[in-house]
């Protein structure tokens, strides 16, 4: 036997072995994907909550239309979104009103704490 018999005789252990390997990297890459979205996404949601405003509540009313009930210290904007604009309708700032609006948005139950670190002080 020559050389390049041997070599093809240990062609198909290595056409194997070298299989597992990008197996295992395929693997490593798809989990390494899964954790850099799950944190983006995390990132993403700390960021977007406001502390001094929020959405009430939304309306689609056609393609990329939206109208919005935002509101924003003690007052609540009814807003047009569209695709290229933001706009504003209408303002209620009438106390009375906006007290009955903001208690009947709040959710009923609170549903506790959004990560573990959260769920270790509430305790």
């Amino acid at each position: 036997m020559n050389g390049t018999e041997e070599l093809l005789q240990s062609s198909p252990v290595s056409g194997t072995g070298s299989l597992l390997v990008y197996l295992l990297a395929s693997l490593l890459v798809i989990a390494l994907a899964f954790v850099t979205v799950r944190w983006l996404a995390r990132w993403q949601f700390q960021f977007t909550r406001g502390r001094r405003m929020r959405v009430l509540e939304g309306l689609a009313v056609g393609r990329d239309r939206h109208l919005l009930l935002v509101q924003v210290g003690q007052e609540i904007l009814l807003l047009g979104s569209t695709e290229g604009s933001i706009r504003l309708i209408h303002r209620i700032d009438d106390p009375e009103l906006v007290a009955e609006w903001l208690a009947e948005s709040r959710p009923e139950r609170d549903w506790g704490p959004t990560s573990f670190a959260g769920a270790e002080r509430h305790e």
